[in-house]
């Protein structure tokens, strides 16, 4: 027959057996959870890796797209830069009627009176930096078709038919893609036509030379 312990005896063993029970619980639930953050940090890393893998990727794919976007640009620029340098390579003056050159010192003034066709804007500010530094002739544009260079609001009465006075007309038209053809007439205070040329692709100063006694034949 088996001895029986006492009361106290008895009483005395029971929380020491569960409290060991209960830390074998939780390092076993411990274990657990560190194995299961592991494999969920190993997913993050290999997730994260896949990312940055991508991401390169594309980075090099936009590298490739952009360097390739520059040649197309550079080539397709190159090959503007071609076309227009062989339609500026046809240049040509065809002048009219000439009785300036040679007896340009008889006129002092110019009076811009029409300036038509593409870009009026343009052609005015050509035209003002060619003739408003001029020491042997005053430039006078009354024309608000680009303020900037605008000399006079008002012109005084009778200005235009005064001696020595030329009236420019000048008229601007594209003829193709680059081509470009002005007509430029100066009329004196009689009415008389002095200066008429057809400009094929010339720049403004030479085709406003014979304004500064320079002839283009």
């Amino acid at each position: 027959m088996a001895p029986v312990l006492p009361l106290r005896a008895q009483s005395d063993s029971t929380p020491s057996q569960a409290t060991a029970c209960c830390d074998d619980d939780h390092h076993a639930i411990s274990d657990e959870e560190r194995r299961r953050n592991a494999a969920e940090a190993r997913m993050l890393d290999a997730q994260a890796r896949r990312e940055r893998a991508q991401a390169q990727m594309l980075n090099a794919q936009r590298a490739v797209m952009r360097e390739e976007q520059r040649r197309i640009k550079a080539h397709s620029q190159a090959m503007l830069s071609e076309a227009k340098q062989r339609e500026w390579e046809h240049r040509m003056a065809d002048v009219r009627v000439d009785l300036l050159t040679g007896n340009a010192q008889r006129h002092h003034t110019v009076v811009l009176t029409s300036v038509t066709g593409q870009n009026p804007k343009e052609s005015v500010r050509h035209i003002a930096e060619a003739l408003g530094g001029s020491a042997t002739l005053e430039f006078v544009n009354p024309l608000k078709i680009k303020r900037k260079y605008r000399t006079h609001r008002k012109l005084p009465l009778g200005m235009e038919i005064r001696p020595g006075v030329l009236r420019m007309q000048l008229h601007r038209e594209p003829f193709n893609e680059f081509g470009r053809f002005v007509r430029l007439t100066l009329v004196d205070h009689t009415g008389t036509v002095v200066y008429e040329a057809h400009y094929e692709n010339m720049h403004y100063g030479e085709m406003l030379a014979p304004l500064q006694g320079v002839s283009l034949l």
